[in-house]
């Protein structure tokens, strides 16, 4: 196998046909890296798992990496495969989130420690949850860049470390927006259902496949109005904003999965300084 540096570029140059994401490669980000190559369906990988590749004109190719919360800086490589297999190099660097101290009283208190018969069900919805955020199908569902799910005032940013009732959890891994409930939400990009339920932690929720590896979630919804195997179009309602599930407040929690990584919505939306 030979092995190969690749230059990152700074702003790609890309059509409008494909999803215009700019080089963010820090931790919670997605590494945008350009290669060439003469076949019709060159594929690639991060650790064996399957990458979104888009093709942006003539030879011209290009790979969208997400890059996981906890990894580690420095040179990581990806596997190029189409009439022989490339190693392409990309450096991960250093991105510091904020920290967010919550306070849950009352009936909340069973999401900081949940008794045995939550636990039961958390652990058969995990891997339901885990299914879902797996998928890759290999036709792009959409193209471009996405739009804002609601209007609300953002209230918790990406990658927020968080901490209840003083115990540290996971990092925060989407985005908070504020909004009354019955609130329409509307699907960012063209999707195909692939989950609808009601979660313990997640409450009231909904998956969209976007393609090869590219998934949204939506999080604390009081109802949805989708069924599972549906189309939708960007702009359609697929549900309104809620209070279920672990939540202090009304909100819709929306969250963007590339390559089974979470990863920073706002870059879909072409907000590279939102981060």
């Amino acid at each position: 196998m030979k092995k190969f540096s690749l230059l990152l570029l700074l702003i790609p140059t890309i059509v409008l046909a494909n999803i215009p994401v700019k080089n963010t490669p820090i931790p919670g980000g997605i590494a945008v890296i350009d290669f060439e190559s003469n076949h019709a369906n060159p594929k690639a990988s991060y650790n064996k798992v399957p990458l979104y590749v888009q093709h942006i004109k003539d030879q011209h190719y290009q790979v969208l990496v997400g890059i996981p919360l906890m990894e580690k800086l420095g040179k990581k490589t990806i596997k190029v495969q189409d009439f022989s297999t490339r190693l392409l190099d990309f450096e991960v660097t250093k991105q510091t989130y904020t920290e967010q101290y919550i306070t849950l009283k009352g009936k909340n208190k069973k999401y900081v420690n949940p008794n045995l018969t939550h636990m039961d069900r958390i652990k058969k919805e995990r891997p339901i949850l885990s299914s879902a955020r797996k998928i890759f199908s290999d036709k792009n569902l959409s193209s471009g860049l996405f739009i804002r799910p609601v209007n609300g005032v953002t209230t918790s940013p990406f990658g927020l470390k968080r901490f209840y009732n003083g115990e540290a959890r996971r990092p925060h891994t989407g985005l908070d927006y504020a909004g009354d409930i019955g609130t329409p939400i509307k699907a960012p990009a063209d999707g195909k259902v692939i989950l609808v339920g009601k979660f313990f932690f997640n409450g009231n929720a909904v998956f969209l496949d976007h393609g090869q590896g590219l998934i949204s979630v939506y999080i604390h919804m009081n109802n949805y109005l989708v069924k599972q195997g549906q189309f939708v179009k960007q702009g359609d309602s697929i549900g309104t904003i809620g209070q279920t599930g672990r939540a202090t407040g009304p909100h819709l929690h929306w969250g963007v999965y590339l390559n089974q990584t979470v990863v920073n919505p706002n870059l879909l939306l072409g907000k590279i300084n939102e981060i």
